[in-house]
C-alpha cells in the first residue's frame, strides 16, 4: 500500500512540474502549443514507458509478496512440525520423570516408617 502511494506521490508530483514548467515557459503561447503537438507522440511514448514501468513495478511487488508469503507459511509449518517432535521427545522424558519421583517417594516413605519403626524400639 505504501509503494503505491510513493509512486502515485512521484507521478503526480511529475505532472504538476510538467503543468509548471509550462505555464511559465519564456515562449508564448502559441510556440508553446505549436511545440507540445509537435513532440505529443514523444510525450505520450513517454506516458506509456512510465507505465509499463509501473506495471513491471507492480507484478515484480506482487511477485516477491506471494513468495514472501510462501516462504512464512513454510517456516510456520516447520515451527509447528519442530514444537511437535519436541513435545513427543520431552513427554518420554517427563515420563521417565514422573517414575522416578514415584521411586523417590516410596524410598522416602520407607525410610520414614524404618526411622518411626526404631525410634519406637528405643
Amino acid at each position: 500500500m505504501k509503494a503505491k502511494s510513493v509512486l502515485m506521490g512521484m507521478v503526480i508530483g511529475g505532472v504538476a512540474a510538467g503543468i509548471a514548467t509550462l505555464l511559465t515557459a519564456p515562449k508564448s503561447g502559441y510556440e508553446t502549443r505549436r511545440t507540445l503537438k509537435a513532440n505529443k507522440d514523444e510525450y505520450i511514448g513517454s506516458l506509456k514507458d512510465i507505465k509499463d514501468s509501473v506495471m513491471e513495478l507492480k507484478n515484480t511487488v506482487s511477485a516477491a509478496s506471494k513468495e514472501g508469503k510462501a516462504s512464512i507459511q513454510t517456516f510456520v509449518t516447520d515451527v509447528k512440525t519442530a514444537l511437535w517432535e519436541w513435545k513427543l521427545e520431552t513427554e518420554e522424558n517427563k515420563m521417565a520423570l514422573q517414575e522416578d519421583i514415584k521411586e523417590l517417594e516410596e524410598s522416602i516413605s520407607e525410610l520414614e516408617s524404618e526411622l518411626a519403626a526404631k525410634t519406637e524400639e528405643k
